[in-house]
C-alpha cells in the first residue's frame, strides 16, 4: 500500500503520536516505496543505513506535526491556486 491510496493520513499520524506500533508500521509501509527510491537515490542498492536514517526523521516527523494547525487551515482544492 501506498499513501497515495489513503484518502485522509491524519488518524494515522496521532496513532503514531500516541506510540502505536501498528500505527508506526503502517506509516513505514505507506512510506516504504518512497524512502527506499530516496536511500537508492544515484546508486543501484538502497543504503541500509540511509534507509534507516529516513524511516526515523520520518516517524520523529509524524510526531511533531501539529494535526490541529493543520486541520486548523482553509483546504484548498488542487485546481484552486491561492490568492
Amino acid at each position: 500500500m501506498h499513501y497515495s491510496e489513503i484518502d485522509n493520513l491524519v488518524p494515522v499520524i496521532l496513532a503514531v503520536q500516541e506510540d502505536n506500533d501498528d500505527a508506526v508500521s503502517l506509516m513505514l509501509e505507506l512510506f516504504g516505496r518512497d524512502i527506499d527510491y530516496e536511500a537508492k537515490y544515484g546508486q543501484r542498492h538502497v543504503d541500509p543505513d540511509l534507509r534507516q536514517e529516513l524511516q526515523i526523521k520520518l516517524i520523529y516527523i509524524a510526531k511533531c506535526f501539529n494535526v490541529e494547525q493543520h486541520l486548523a487551515l482553509p483546504s484548498q482544492n488542487p485546481g484552486q491556486k491561492k490568492t
